[in-house]
């Protein structure tokens, strides 16, 4: 199942990063954001407790049962393995976590889930992926830019890299094209959904907005959109 995961990911080069959308909206969230071309879904762990772990577990076992193979989800800000369990029995198919923690790396291996810890210097992202993460989020990507990106890929061209951070419509390509597989893009997607008036078709054409620029059209439908 990995392989397949790890494959998926590539072909779609975009994570949807969710952080504490309500049940009522987490199923249209997700069909818009499918609608737009965009089938990677990382619900996030909430370190600050306004959402339980099981929650957030709820969340991921609502989205699994509703699309099935429809959707490659998984959960974010992972940091413990008990987390890792819960969210594998949920339906999860990968662990982002924001750091390199070698329980979760572990716990996700043994549950035979893609594990994408965070790293952010040389040493951690060799670090992480010897550990046995199977791709590297470099966090926070945007803070560091691409001409860092450019220096890693010399000594760590072998190591599958994400970025995640501040990704959006202006530098995603260039990350891209930079070498990362793909990347992570929380609020700067999907923004929509955390208003009080949401619309979802607003949603899906943001979503239709990134995934042509991921897919190379430089003149990409609504590239003015933030």
């Amino acid at each position: 199942m990995r392989n397949q995961t790890i494959e998926r990911i590539t072909v779609c080069k975009i994570i949807a990063v969710v952080r504490g959308v309500k049940g009522e909206r987490l199923i249209p969230m997700a069909e818009a954001l499918r609608l737009g071309g965009i089938d990677c879904i990382e619900i996030t762990f909430d370190p600050r407790g306004d959402q339980s772990d099981k929650d957030v577990a709820a969340q991921l076992a609502m989205l699994s049962e509703r699309f099935g193979d429809k959707l490659c989800i998984g959960s974010g800000t992972t940091r413990t393995a008990e987390q890792v369990r819960l969210a594998a029995a949920a339906g999860a198919q990968y662990i982002v976590s924001p750091s390199t923690i070698p329980d979760v790396i572990r716990a996700a291996r043994e549950k035979d889930l893609v594990s994408i810890p965070g790293a952010f210097t040389p040493t951690e992202i060799d670090a992480a992926y010897r550990l046995g993460g199977d791709i590297v989020k470099l966090f926070p990507a945007s803070f560091l830019g691409t001409e860092y990106l450019d220096q890693l890929r010399g000594p760590l061209g072998h190591i599958p890299l994400m970025a995640n951070g501040g990704i959006n419509v202006w530098n995603m390509r260039a990350f891209l094209d930079a070498g990362c597989i793909g990347v992570g893009i929380g609020r700067n997607l999907t923004a929509e959904v955390y208003k009080k008036d949401c619309s979802f078709g607003v949603l899906t054409e943001m979503a239709k907005a990134f995934r042509a620029i991921a897919d190379n059209e430089r003149e990409a439908r609504n590239r003015d959109l933030k």
